[in-house]
């Protein structure tokens, strides 16, 4: 559900002012601030502009492409943090929209990001698809990660929905209104509404990487980024990163892992020791074992290249108080949920399912609470809620990142 590794495409360099689309009335003001990394000076003004990519909205076989840019023409200036504010105004242009028929939903929804950049030319607008051409605008920041580096704690996107999403859709976890909404990545698993008044952050990285942005030719591998219009995706390393699961029947973990001319099949990975499966098909690196608990460290080598150990601290194990396990409830019902603090853990990432072939989403819910209650449970079947606890992201000296989660799961019942 997150961007790229995930899933973009950009081919069409359409620039646009304003929206095209008809749909919900719209138009939002956006705030937040330009984050220095390095020094509290800029050399050069930055502007911002809205960059609208299509098919991080949907992936389904015939789904739209195009980078479709919404500008600003205000310039930002001045020791970092830098304040900012971003008026969108109507709907987005039609050719950033992604038709949700596609994914058994109806009407349209829009994947939007902003971005921070210089002018090089000076002609006062963003060159969509420029990268690599003389004279190319240079991408300073974005809202969501910076491909080259472990994610921030948080990022964000603006997503535009017209329409209703399918109930297993990726975004059918979310309780979206019509028209914008600004959701909030944390780290690099869990994602949820926030208020549009929430201050975004955009890290102002200067990283070269983030000019993938601005390359059609990087969009067309729906997987990972690759070298493409001369940049690397990567800073010349290869990068790791995966989600670690500790639950009270095992522990199982997924690594990928990538460089600038793709998967890396080579490398060795092992948690205390004991070793990753690699899957050709998947291009992955497994691992299965006992449950975990307390930290651990993961190394990491590739033949040749530079070695990396991530060490990691699992959050305590989740005990859940509420719902308690195979409980029956009417459909229609309210859930409460509840659960014990779990020591280790920056926030609880709730899901629950229909247990059944169309995983459903019956609710979502990210939260630095210990109990939550669901809104009326239409539904008729088994269902699973998981608590998963996660930990703050573990990062090694090559950018590689893991996600340490304990999560518990809870079968219940729905009747009539």
């Amino acid at each position: 559900m997150l961007p790229k590794s995930g899933v973009v495409v950009c081919i069409l360099a359409t620039v646009a002012c304003g929206g095209g689309g008809s749909g919900p009335a719209a138009g939002v003001a956006l705030k937040g601030q330009l984050l220095g990394s390095v020094s509290a000076r800029q050399s050069d003004p930055l502007l911002l502009a809205m960059g609208w990519y299509p098919t991080f909205a949907g992936s389904a076989p015939g789904s739209p492409v195009g980078a479709v840019i919404t500008q600003a023409n205000v310039q930002y200036e001045g020791n970092f943090p830098v304040d900012f504010n971003f008026n969108l105004t109507g709907a987005p242009p039609d050719a950033a929209l992604f038709d949700l028929a596609k994914t058994g939903g109806t009407g349209h929804l829009a994947y939007g990001v902003l971005i921070a950049f210089r002018d090089v030319n000076k002609n006062g607008v963003f060159d969509a698809n420029s990268a690599g051409k003389a004279g190319a605008d240079v991408i300073a920041g974005i809202s969501v990660p910076d491909p080259s580096l472990p994610p921030p704690a948080h990022s964000y996107f603006v997503l535009y929905l017209d329409g209703k999403v399918a109930a297993n859709d990726t975004w059918g976890a979310f309780p979206l209104q019509q028209g914008f909404n600004l959701m909030e990545i944390h780290y690099n698993f869990g994602i949820n509404p926030v208020p549009l008044a929430t201050s975004i952050g955009i890290p102002i990285t200067n990283n070269p990487a983030l000019g993938l942005y601005a390359c059609q030719e990087a969009f067309q591998d729906l997987t990972w980024f690759k070298r493409a219009c001369g940049i690397d995706p990567y800073g010349g390393k290869w990068q790791a990163q995966g989600n670690l699961f500790s639950t009270p029947t095992g522990t199982q973990s997924t690594v990928f892992v990538n460089d600038a001319d793709g998967n890396v099949a080579n490398a060795s990975i092992a948690i205390d020791g004991i070793p990753f499966t690699y899957d050709s098909r998947g291009q992955d690196y497994a691992f299965s074992g006992a449950q975990l608990r307390g930290t651990h460290s993961m190394t990491i080598d590739v033949p040749n290249r530079a070695s990396e150990t991530l060490s990691f601290t699992l959050p305590d194990a989740v005990r859940v108080a509420a719902p308690s396990p195979n409980q029956s409830f009417a459909s229609g019902s309210q859930v409460s949920i509840a659960w014990a603090p779990a020591a280790g853990t920056a926030y609880y990432d709730i899901y629950f399912l229909a247990d059944d072939s169309t995983a459903t989403w019956l609710y979502h819910a990210i939260t630095n609470a210990t109990s939550a209650t669901t809104p009326p449970i239409n539904y008729v079947g088994g269902a699973r809620m998981t608590v998963k606890a996660l930990a703050p992201l573990a990062v090694g000296s090559q950018g590689s990142f893991l996600t340490p989660v304990s999560q518990t799961t809870v079968p219940v019942t729905f009747t009539r």
